[in-house]
């Protein structure tokens, strides 16, 4: 392996120093060298996990829109077909209800509230609930 010259400021030095006489005095030896070699391997690692970190958020960022466009789009489906069902439901109700002239608004705020008993009920998504 190719030998290189490092010049150390007098902090990184003294930090080095430390850490090798710390090192000694639990009965390892290490040389200057074994410490450089491994503080740079350490350094090229977490560069390279930092790097990892990046990619791996743009990509999770990518799925979260992806994830966010195609749940605005089922809101949007759902509300349609919702929106569909309701008109249909006041229509067919107030077709047999004119004889009694109820308005689609009457009919709309009772359809509402059995809704909303259901809903609170905590049973409003079970399919036995509608068959009786």
């Amino acid at each position: 392996m190719a030998k290189h010259t490092f010049e150390l400021t007098t902090e990184a030095s003294a930090m080095l120093k430390q850490y090798r006489e710390n090192q000694r005095s639990l009965g390892i030896k290490v040389s200057y060298n074994d410490i450089a070699s491994e503080a740079i391997k350490l350094y090229c690692l977490s560069q390279q996990r930092d790097r990892a970190e990046e990619i791996f958020e743009k990509v999770m960022e990518h799925r979260f829109r992806k994830f966010e466009s195609r749940l605005a789009s089922m809101i949007g489906a759902v509300g349609v077909d919702v929106a569909m069902i309701l008109s249909e439901t006041l229509e067919t109700i107030a077709a047999y209800e004119e004889n009694q002239n109820k308005k689609p608004q009457e009919i709309y705020q009772q359809l509402r509230q059995s809704g909303l008993a259901l809903f609170n009920a905590h049973r409003a998504f079970k399919v036995d609930i509608f068959n009786k």
